[in-house]
């Protein structure tokens, strides 16, 4: 069984996923559950689960603030929130899950099941800096590294040396400046979601393009780009003003 607690100030929340996670995912066992962070944090230093449900937005420690008050985190970390924007995204670029209120059945057991996939139950110390250094440049500005997860390890890479991703049904191949390919376990679109803001545009339903690594462009019929790796990517018709457009100011 997997030994799991749950910290959320809010105390509905607190019995909607417990109750959640005794219906759906009978392979959690909850042991505790807390609405006050103070109290949540200090049963953590002294018996760490095996999994943490943790709530961003509280009052007194967010759910960031408990961790840096942990340092080391020997467990595995689902937050909740029900606000997708601060800390979301740091989340997200630091390869960490999170669960947006109210919480469905399907992306919790699927949470869950991710968990219980992992070669290791715990998050990684680089992971955790990733985190935390993600957090302060979402407050200054944009973060600079991603995470990319396998079920092998997590690698943190700069986002300017991600070339392109290809879709690979509910998979995405990502190509790295330095030649390397890695097979993740994420959708095309929501590579598309995290990356957009960083000069990333889907020429095509298969294709997500990092353009400061776009070399030339060729027009023929549809036309397509050549890469600095010198990968061929098509440009689907209905995608090629758009594309032109983003290049505009540097025509001569």
């Amino acid at each position: 069984m997997v030994r799991s607690v749950i910290i959320d100030d809010e105390l509905h929340s607190v019995e909607t996923l417990k109750w959640k996670l005794e219906q759906y995912c009978p392979d959690v066992d909850v042991v505790a559950v807390f609405t006050d962070s103070l109290q949540g944090l200090e049963f953590l230093k002294k018996d760490p689960p095996d999994l943490l449900f943790l709530d961003i937005e509280m009052p007194m420690l967010n759910g960031f603030d408990i961790l840096e008050e942990l340092g080391k985190v020997n467990f595995d970390v689902i937050f909740t929130t029900a606000y997708d924007d601060f800390g979301i995204q740091a989340i997200k670029f630091s390869a960490l899950d999170y669960l947006l209120k109210p919480v469905q059945n399907q992306e919790l057991k699927k949470a869950v099941e991710k968990h219980l996939s992992k070669a290791q139950h715990h998050i990684p110390e680089k992971q955790l800096e990733v985190l935390f250094k993600n957090i302060r440049d979402e407050e200054s500005g944009k973060p600079t590294k991603i995470g990319l997860a396998t079920k092998e390890s997590i690698e943190f890479v700069e986002i300017e040396d991600i070339l392109l991703c290809v879709s690979d049904s509910n998979y995405t191949t990502v190509h790295l400046a330095d030649g390397r390919k890695k097979l993740i376990s994420k959708t095309l679109k929501e590579f598309e979601e995290i990356l957009s803001p960083f000069q990333f545009f889907r020429t095509h339903h298969s294709y997500l393009v990092n353009l400061r690594h776009v070399k030339e462009y060729i027009r023929t019929e549809g036309g397509y780009l050549v890469m600095t790796n010198k990968a061929n990517v098509p440009v689907s018709r209905n995608k090629k003003d758009d594309l032109l457009a983003r290049f505009q100011d540097n025509f001569l």
